[in-house]
Order: C-alpha cells, then sequence, then structure tokens
C-alpha cells in the first residue's frame, strides 16, 4: 500500500535511492551548512508534512521549524554531480549518506560550500536479536476475563496492565495512529489474525525502507508477530492491547546480513513516521556491536546523543511522538545494559516482566552513562501470546514483545485523552506504575495500570498551553563554557537552541536534588541562546548570553 502522494514533497526528505556500486565503496555522513533557497517555508508546512503532523504539533503547541524543513535539493544536486552518489538523506540532522568511492570524489564532496563535514558511516551490526523465538508449540491457557473481550490465552498480557478497563469503555486505539519500525511483516497481509486490520483499511501504509520499495510482507516474521500484540483480533486466541488502531509498516532492519545502514535506516523511518502524522513509533530493535569490535558501541556511549538513531529517537519524542523501543535481551549477558535507540532520554524504553511481574532475567537494565534510570517501565515479554506468520498462536519471550503490548496500551489511553502531549502521557504512566515511589534500573518505573494511569491524566490539563517565558533563572548568565538553573522538580527533557530555533549539542549533569547544569559544546558561536525545560506537564523558557 503505498503512502499518501499528497506529502510526497515531505517524503523526499527521507526518501531511499538504491544504486549500484562498487566494493570498494564507502558511505559517509555529509553535513550540509543551511537549508537556505529551499523552496520550503516553515510558514507553509502543508508542503512537507500531512495534515495529520501537523495537527499533532498544533495540538501540543509545538512550533514548525528549520529540521522540519527537506534537505536542500541543490544540495543534493552538488554531491551528485562529483560523481558521488546520495543514498539516503536526513531533514532533522540536515545531512545525507552518500556513496564515495574513492578519494577524488571524497575531495570533491569536501570542497562543496555547502558541506560541513564528511564522517565514514560506521558498519553497525545488531546485537544479540531482541527477542526470544516463540515457543514451537502454543501454550494453553484459561481466561479470567468474562466482560468485553474474549481475550483467551493472551488475557494475561492484557489485564497486568489494567488495560482490560480501557477496552470496556470502548478505548481500543481508534483513530490512533502508530509505526512499527522492524525487519518485516511476513504474510501480514494474508494472516487471519489481522483479518479486521486489514478489512477495516487500517493498514495506512508500507516501506522497506532496505530495498527501497514498499513490499514487507515477504521479509523476516519478527515484525509480524510483534505487529500481533496490538494488532491481533482473533477472538478466544489473541486479542491485541490495540486492536483498533491504525498502523504504518516500515521495515528498516535486514536480518540475512549485517548491513552498515541499519541504524540510518532508523533515522528514515522516524522521519517518515513525522511526516505521515504518527502518534506513536514503536521499535523491538537495538544495537550495541559494529561488525569490527573496536568499533563497538561502549558504555559510554549510552547518553543518548551519541547514536544517530538514538538522536532520531530522542527528535521524533520532540515532534510530539510517542517513542517506544525494546530495552533489549542482553540481561544475563556480559554486556547486561539497555541498547540504543534504548538509552533515549526523551523515549519510553519497555523492559519485561513474566506473567507475574517478575523482572525477566535476559531483560536488558539501565542505567545510562549519564545516570538515567532505564527502563522506564516493564510489561509481559516472558511468555507472551503472539500470532505466527502460518497463523499459529505460540508463546514467546523478549523485550520485543513486551514492547509493543505497552505501545498498544498507550493508544488506547491517549485516545481517552486527546488533548494531553505525549510528555504528559508518559509522566501518567510513570506515576500509574508499580514502583512510581522507588524506581529501578531492572523495572524502571514498574508495571503500568492504564485504568489508574487514565484517572491521574484526566486530572491535568491539555497540552501545555503556553510556554512560561523567564521563568526558569540561569546562572551565570553571561555565560561562557556552561550554564546552570535551578527547578523543583525532575525535567523531563531540556533543549538548547538558537535565535532560528537550531537545536545546539550539550552535556547535561545534575549538581544537585534540584540544581542542573549545562555544558556547551566547544564550537557554540557568541550570542543569544535559549534553554527550554519541560515539567510536569508545563513548559519554561529562559534565555542567556553566550560570550
Amino acid at each position: 500500500m503505498e503512502l499518501n502522494k499528497k506529502i510526497a514533497a515531505g517524503l523526499a526528505a527521507t526518501c531511499l535511492i538504491m544504486c549500484c556500486f562498487t566494493t570498494n565503496a564507502q558511505k559517509y555522513w555529509v553535513k550540509f551548512t543551511d537549508k537556505a533557497g529551499s523552496p520550503y517555508s516553515i510558514s507553509n508546512p502543508s508542503a512537507f508534512l500531512s495534515a495529520k503532523s501537523i495537527a499533532r504539533r498544533t495540538t501540543q503547541h509545538i512550533p514548525v521549524n528549520l529540521t522540519d524543513i527537506p534537505v536542500n535539493q541543490t544540495y543534493i544536486n552538488q554531491v551528485n554531480a562529483t560523481g558521488a552518489v546520495v543514498f539516503q538523506r536526513s531533514k532533522w540532522l540536515n545531512a545525507a549518506i552518500v556513496i564515495i568511492t574513492n578519494t577524488v570524489q571524497l575531495n570533491a564532496v569536501n570542497s562543496l560550500s555547502c558541506v560541513v563535514s564528511s564522517t565514514p558511516v560506521n558498519r553497525y551490526a545488531a546485537s544479540t536479536p531482541d527477542r526470544v523465538l516463540p515457543e514451537a508449540q502454543a501454550v494453553q491457557r484459561s481466561s479470567n476475563v468474562t466482560t468485553g473481550y474474549n481475550y483467551g490465552p493472551s488475557s494475561t498480557q492484557v489485564t497486568q496492565l489494567n488495560l482490560e478497563c480501557m477496552h470496556n469503555r470502548g478505548f481500543r486505539g481508534q483513530n490512533m495512529t502508530i509505526a512499527v519500525i522492524d525487519d518485516g511483516f511476513n504474510n501480514a497481509d494474508v494472516n487471519p489474525v489481522f483479518d479486521s486490520l486489514r478489512n477495516e483499511g487500517r493498514i495506512l501504509g508500507t516501506r522497506d525502507i532496505v530495498a527501497g520499495n514498499t513490499s514487507v510482507y515477504e521479509d523476516d516474521a519478527h515484525g509480524a508477530e510483534v505487529l500481533s500484540c496490538m494488532a491481533g483480533n482473533s477472538p478466544g486466541n489473541l486479542i491485541g492491547t490495540s486492536p483498533k488502531a491504525s498502523f504504518y509498516l516500515f521495515r528498516s532492519e535486514d536480518v540475512s546480513s549485517e548491513k552498515i545502514i541499519e541504524e540510518d535506516n532508523y533515522v528514515v523511518a522516524a522521519e517518515l513516521a513525522d511526516s505521515v502524522g504518527v502518534d506513536i513509533i514503536t521499535t523491538s530493535l537495538g544495537y550495541t556491536t559494529f561488525d569490527i569490535s573496536s568499533q563497538d558501541h561502549s558504555y559510554a556511549d549510552l547518553n543518548g546523543k551519541t547514536s544517530v538513531a538514538s538522536i532520531a529517537a530522542n527528535m521524533a519524542a520532540r515532534k510530539g511522538i510517542f517513542v517506544l523501543n525494546a530495552a533489549g535481551n542482553e540481561g544475563a549477558s556480559a554486556w547486561q545494559h539497555i541498547g540504543v535507540p534504548a538509552d533515549a532520554d526523551s523515549i519510553c524504553t519497555v523492559g519485561s516482566v513474566n506473567g507475574s511481574g517478575i523482572h525477566s532475567g535476559f531483560s536488558s537494565v539501565g542505567p545510562t552513562v549519564d545516570g538515567r534510570i532505564k527502563p522506564d517501565v516493564s510489561t509481559m515479554g516472558e511468555g507472551t501470546y503472539v500470532c505466527q506468520p502460518n497463523g499459529v498462536f505460540t508463546s514467546g519471550n523478549g523485550t520485543s514483545f513486551a514492547c509493543p503490548v505497552m505501545a498498544g496500551a498507550v493508544a488506547c489511553l491517549w485516545q481517552a485523552n486527546p488533548g494531553k502531549t505525549n510528555w504528559q502521557v508518559l509522566d501518567a504512566i510513570r506515576n500509574a506504575s508499580t514502583q512510581y515511589a522507588t524506581p529501578d534500573n531492572n523495572y524502571g518505573w514498574g508495571i503500568p495500570n492504564m485504568c489508574l494511569a487514565n484517572t491521574y491524566l484526566s486530572t491535568l490539563p491539555n497540552s501545555i498551553k503556553e510556554i512560561k517565558k523567564d521563568a526558569v533563572k540561569l546562572f551565570p548568565n553571561p555565560a561562557k563554557n556552561q550554564i546552570s538553573f535551578t527547578i523543583s522538580t525532575v525535567p523531563e527533557f531540556v533543549t538548547l537552541t538558537d535565535v532560528l530555533g537550531n537545536g545546539i549539542d550539550f552535556s547535561f549533569s545534575q549538581k544537585d536534588i534540584t540544581a542542573y547544569t549545562l555544558q556547551f559544546n566547544n564550537a557554540m558561536s557568541p550570542g543569544l541562546y535559549f534553554i527550554t525545560v519541560k515539567t510536569g506537564g508545563n513548559s519554561f523558557q529562559s534565555k542567556f548570553i553566550k560570550e
């Protein structure tokens, strides 16, 4: 199913351009200077964003800014004119992945006035797969739910979240849109468990970013199993957590071999998801190692801003999308830690528990290197009931299944509270979880109670009505290398921008229980800057001078 042609211009920013290249070719991230001369304007976002994407921003009072503008096509043409070939592009990073076959081409690209830098793309490889394959035979369970849906053996994963409470009130994901970024959705176009999903036209679009087409139904089974946790609808066998939601299906991972591009494919998929206007992104993929061991992600990389996938996950969240990622299945390994993009600070990382609510030994743990608690919450990923591409219902293990179980629950909660922001939804979920007062790096804030989260969320005002100017005191101001502020509640996220709204890189640390410090990037030029702090459904912005 092709994507809506109305937003074709916007999708050009994330399109995949396939080509043939020699075995000596290497891919580089080429960063551009600006977006000057673009035919697009933030005053006319409908030219590059869907109506639903614009509506999401409007509801949450998120302005369209320069990061939303597609990469300048003139710059793309200049790079291609050198003999190099643009392979992918990212509007959020204002960069392109370029195939370069020799030093002459590399020098020619670097000599372009529109190019800031070029950096070889590391050869990313998936860590231990973020799943444990389902058992060969179905595991029979009895359902204790007698009203609403007949969940059958899938009852535990729904009732553990008290989600049947939301289902019975009629909140089943209607009009919510979820992007599933995975490795393929084998037979999802024919599997009977998705009959209602197909018959009601709720598969809104597909894209195979690996192959450069829209065909995703002949690839790996993992994405289809993940999808069944949310969209499955087979009474007495399996009812997904959001059986009435709509979906985009994006393939970013190639399981047949380890590609150099898979983490970057996530960037493309996330930008595409934003452009078409999804509410939620869920991904059951994770990365920790490269093909070359010397290039492996180290624990020091788990800061939410080293990996391009983590950067994209954060950016998607800051565009108003509720982003979820599986924690990973490395808990019993020497690595133990979550991977990327699960380390992103603005997303909901999901760990696994069994049907009794006990932490799964395989579930990856935090904290991040900068001390943040991960995962954020835990749901049933051990003994989760799923449907395989052949239509057989089985029990499976892995945070890969815990994550979509949670994603579907989020869809129902947000459907019931459409005026709230993604930050408010996450805050409500944490506050309604079993360890809300004592979060840790095994369970996060614990197992959510979705009906309680709904009650909590209903007490909050709709979205962030306005940005409170100069409400956070910054010191020292003017600043040289760093600046600090105090705030009584824990920040949900902090951004640093220049006068044009461009995001600026910084290091973030906590000095004491209420004081925080931003360490500036050395390349930060003197001038006027803004710090925005979001917490508790409010947004505070203050300005300062960088000397």
